[in-house]
């Protein structure tokens, strides 16, 4: 063989590893890109979910129809902003979160936000895991043997990547839960005496929450969702799927299954999934509903989880993935022991402490900095960028402070103290690109 034909070959087999590894340590090839719908299916597979109704029902416990309606709201716009610029971060440089983590904050410093991403993940596969094992039949005897068969089959759908995972489990899964929910929601008018009655109904705990409160746990909620939306934008074809799929996924798959899940949690005045659709009496289409949602929303987030994993421990994909799919088994079973609702809304009030800051710092980075474009390859990535590690640590002490001292319920769930950091860090070198031509 001679040196040409061996380095074709190495050129190959490089380029078949990196296919292998859905491209988790290089950038994306214009070859792999993907339709419009295909990446909307798999963006609605987020949200499309059991915790967006668990979450809409707690709102319909707390608040009137149209107070709930009005914090689902504010906070699925504010996820949208967040997403729309990550996201097309990802479109225009081909690249997963964590390697825009790693242009962001160097080779060694992006290791902390990554790992903080792939926890985060594995966080929400492990609550939304224990949701569809607690309204299959059996109850609570059966809960751990649902979890281990629930967590294995999602394991293997995500370690198998974009095409063959993701796109077609969304493809089937997204129209089946939607339809069943739209059934059950109908039930569950019905159950309240018609539509008037879910309007005008009083919720079944009043004033357990504040709006500032419900808004803040609201985009918390989906923080780290809008956060890896380069995962799958990378995939896009041009910047309007972007939009396109952003809208399609936070205004109309996350605020549509908060609302409904605000008339659930009105017609029935209970925050368990469960017990709500048994009491309207369709408890067997819920468990199908539940199920099937199951398949988008966490093989969805455990691919996010490995992706972030990869860059974080330097390991290949499959190895995190499998590791991800332990952990969130473990956390599925200590959730339903501790009672699902509260435990899940305390658990949306820890990741906001850290998790908004990530995008806040890439977005100031991108767009501030860097003026749109990075300049080199993410192979080329400096080892440490020591602001962005600055102030990621300072805007985490912050937060904390601001969380638990001054008693603040939403300014550390946003971006902005991250994102006003890194720039106050950066003056000198936003300046100097700033004065230069644009490229």
């Amino acid at each position: 063989m001679t040196s040409a034909d061996q380095q074709r070959s190495a050129t190959s087999g490089a380029g078949a590893a990196a296919a292998v590894e859905e491209y988790a340590a290089s950038e994306l090839p214009a070859s792999e890109r993907h339709s419009t719908l295909s990446i909307t299916l798999v963006r609605m597979g987020y949200t499309v979910s059991a915790t967006d109704l668990l979450f809409g029902m707690s709102l319909g416990l707390y608040f009137s129809f149209w107070t709930a309606l009005y914090v689902a709201l504010l906070s699925s716009i504010a996820i949208c902003a967040v997403s729309i610029l990550v996201g097309l971060i990802g479109q225009r440089e081909g690249l997963t979160t964590a390697l825009i983590t790693r242009m962001t904050f160097g080779r060694e410093g992006s290791r902390i936000p990554s790992l903080v991403i792939a926890a985060i993940s594995v966080g929400f596969v492990g609550y939304s895991t224990a949701i569809t094992a607690d309204v299959l039949p059996g109850g609570q005897g059966y809960w751990l043997l649902y979890i281990i068969a629930l967590s294995i089959v999602y394991t293997v759908l995500s370690s198998v990547g974009f095409a063959k995972g993701l796109t077609w489990v969304g493809r089937i899964s997204v129209p089946l839960m939607i339809i069943a929910v739209l059934v059950a929601v109908i039930a569950a008018i019905n159950h309240a005496g018609g539509w008037s009655q879910i309007i005008n109904g009083h919720p079944a705990q009043p004033d357990k929450l504040s709006i500032v409160t419900m808004i803040a746990l609201g985009t918390a909620k989906w923080m780290q969702g809008a956060t890896v939306s380069p995962d799958i934008t990378r995939f896009a074809r041009n910047a309007g799927a972007v939009y396109t799929t952003t809208i399609a996924e936070f205004l109309v798959g996350n605020l549509g299954f908060n609302l409904l899940g605000i008339i659930l949690g009105l017609a029935v005045g209970t925050g368990n999934m469960g017990e709500a659709f048994t009491t309207i009496g369709v408890g067997a289409l819920a468990t199908i509903a539940i199920f099937v949602q199951g398949f988008p929303h966490e093989v969805n987030n455990l691919y996010a989880g490995s992706l972030a994993g990869r860059n974080a421990l330097d390991v290949p994909r499959l190895y995190v993935n499998l590791a991800s799919g332990v952990l969130a088994a473990a956390l599925a079973y200590y959730g339903l022991t501790q009672g699902l609702l509260q435990s899940f809304l305390r658990y949306l009030g820890y990741l906001a402490y850290a998790m908004p800051l990530i995008p806040g710092i890439m977005i100031a980075d991108y767009f501030f900095i860097r003026r749109g474009r990075y300049s080199h390859q993410v192979a080329a990535a400096e080892a440490v960028n020591w602001r962005a590690v600055a102030a990621f640590v300072i805007g985490l002490a912050v937060n904390l402070y601001l969380g638990l001292f001054a008693k603040d319920a939403l300014w550390h769930t946003l971006p902005v103290i991250g994102f006003v950091l890194y720039l106050l860090f950066s003056w000198r070198q936003m300046a100097a690109a700033w004065s230069k031509p644009a490229s």
